[in-house]
C-alpha cells in the first residue's frame, strides 16, 4: 500500500475512533446518572476479563476488556456492555461479536456470577448499524433468541431508550 493510503487511512481510523468515543461517553453519561445512589454500579472499562486466556506469552495476563460493566452490589451479579457505532460501512458489529463466543461466554459468566443460560453482555449498536435496513437485519437475525442482550441504539442524544431497555431486559439479569 502507498504511503499517501496508509495515511488516509489513519485518518479514517482516527474520526472512527472518535465517533465510537463520543457513544460510549453518551452511554456512559446515562449509565453514570441512572446507576448513582442505587444498587448498581457502572464502571468504564473493567479489568476483570483482562486475564481470561490466561498468562500471555510476552508476559502478564490475556483476555479482554469490554467498554464497561454494570454490577449489582446486592447479588453481585454483573453484565459486561460493548458499545459501537459505525456508518454506513465497517465492521465493528462483526468485531463485537468476539464476546459472542463460548469460551469467553463461560469464562464470563463466572466472574459476572451469572446462572447457566444468561449471556454476561449487553451489545448496544449506534449509528448506521442502528438505523441501516441492511445492518439492521443482520444484526437481528445474529441475536435471535436474545433479543434482550441487543440495544440498536438510533438517536445517541435520546436517552430513554437505554434506560429503557436496562429496565426491561437487563436488570432481570443483574437482580
Amino acid at each position: 500500500m502507498a504511503r499517501e493510503h496508509l495515511a488516509s487511512r489513519d485518518n479514517w481510523q482516527r474520526e472512527s475512533a472518535v465517533r465510537g468515543g463520543e457513544v460510549e461517553l453518551a452511554f456512559d453519561a446515562v449509565m453514570r446518572a441512572y446507576t448513582k445512589d442505587t444498587k448498581y454500579t457502572y464502571t468504564r472499562q473493567p479489568s476483570d476479563l483482562r486475564g481470561i486466556y490466561g498468562q500471555h506469552p510476552a508476559g502478564g495476563p490475556h483476555g479482554v476488556r469490554p467498554d464497561s460493566v454494570v454490577r449489582n452490589g446486592e447479588t453481585g451479579r454483573s453484565i459486561f456492555v460493548e458499545v459501537k457505532r459505525q456508518g454506513d460501512r465497517g465492521n465493528a458489529h462483526e468485531r463485537a461479536c468476539k464476546y459472542f463466543t463460548p469460551g469467553i461466554i463461560s469464562s464470563t459468566r463466572k466472574i459476572a456470577k451469572q446462572p447457566k443460560g444468561v449471556i454476561p453482555f449487553w451489545w448496544i449498536f449506534a449509528g448506521g448499524m442502528a438505523t441501516s435496513a441492511r445492518y439492521v437485519q443482520e444484526i437481528r437475525h445474529w441475536f435471535l433468541g436474545v433479543e434482550g442482550n441487543l440495544l440498536l441504539w438510533q438517536s445517541i442524544g435520546d436517552y430513554e431508550p437505554v434506560i429503557r431497555h436496562f429496565e426491561q431486559h437487563i436488570q432481570r439479569m443483574l437482580d
